[in-house]
């Protein structure tokens, strides 16, 4: 007698078959996802202790948050280096990549390898930070070379978050991922509209660009997300400082946790600074549409 097979046996067998592959990921993703969230916000409404019994203080630790003047000045620098960030990394791979496609293959091939080579960002960020170095430094012996004033860099308020992004408009560079939608772009749109008389500008404002729009909404969305959780660059560069000039939300809530071992203040701190990024991602999505037929929405 033939054994049954998943069609004889009926949807059930397949819905069994169905959660036995996923459950695996499900129960990853509840254990090192989900529970660690609940958990942080159990710990914001308790003063915590590595050791000890933890204190159920209620809001206070929210309280702290509100009043406390670093809290303010950890999001200004944020804000301020996501703006940054967003505004001189974000564009420059776009247009870089559009200009490409206009070359040969060759140097279309080349460019997508130089791209796609892995940058070490921690060991980038370290030899910058040498390159700051005020005597020993690249970028001062640019300088002296030029017979430029020397900068201070690192060390100077008004200074030190330029310097953090600066290698970010190198080190960054999505321009694989726009190279590779701009290849899925038919040829016929742009045929299409040579025949009419079409500038290149034209192209690329009514064709390129409203088909990387998906793509560029994407990379937007990581880019305020990432920028808004910046850590590593601060933190080996300058360290917050000098002062508070460059210490961000993160590197508070880390010296929070691990320097005043604060985990329930560092915990609500998170949790406000999630609200903040939630708030920025709705923005964005309601206001940069993914899909190419609809329009920003208004307010």
């Amino acid at each position: 007698m033939p054994e049954p097979t998943p069609k004889t046996q009926g949807i059930g067998y397949k819905t069994l078959m169905a959660w036995l592959f996923t459950a695996p990921g499900l129960i990853a993703q509840l254990v090192f996802g989900w529970l660690p969230v609940l958990f942080s916000f159990v710990v914001s409404f308790q003063k915590y202790y590595f050791i000890k019994e933890p204190e159920f203080v209620g809001a206070k630790n929210f309280q702290d948050v509100a009043i406390d003047p670093l809290v303010i000045t950890a999001f200004k620098n944020t804000l301020y280096f996501a703006s940054l960030s967003i505004g001189l990394t974000f564009l420059l791979p776009i247009f870089v990549s559009i200009l490409l496609m206009e070359m040969s293959r060759r140097t279309i091939r080349i460019m997508m390898i130089l791209w796609f080579v892995p940058v070490a960002s921690t060991a980038g960020i370290t030899i910058w930070k040498y390159m700051y170095h005020p005597n020993l430094g690249l970028m001062n012996g640019i300088l002296r070379g030029l017979g430029l004033h020397e900068l201070k860099w690192l060390d100077d308020p008004n200074l030190a978050m330029f310097s953090l992004i600066l290698p970010g408009i190198i080190l960054f560079g999505p321009g694989l991922i726009y190279i590779a939608a701009l290849q899925n772009v038919p040829e016929e749109l742009y045929e299409a509209a040579e025949m009419e008389g079409a500038s290149m500008l034209r192209k690329i404002w009514f064709i390129t660009l409203p088909r990387l729009r998906p793509i560029i909404a994407m990379m937007l969305l990581f880019s305020i997300i990432g920028s808004m959780q910046v850590f590593e660059l601060p933190f080996i560069m300058t360290g917050g400082g000098p002062g508070y000039a460059t210490t961000t939300v993160v590197m508070y809530i880390y010296s929070l946790a691990f320097g005043g071992y604060n985990l329930g203040k560092a915990t609500a701190l998170a949790i406000v600074l999630f609200g903040v990024i939630m708030a920025l991602v709705l923005i964005q999505r309601r206001f940069f549409p993914e899909n190419i037929d609809e329009t920003p929405k208004r307010a």
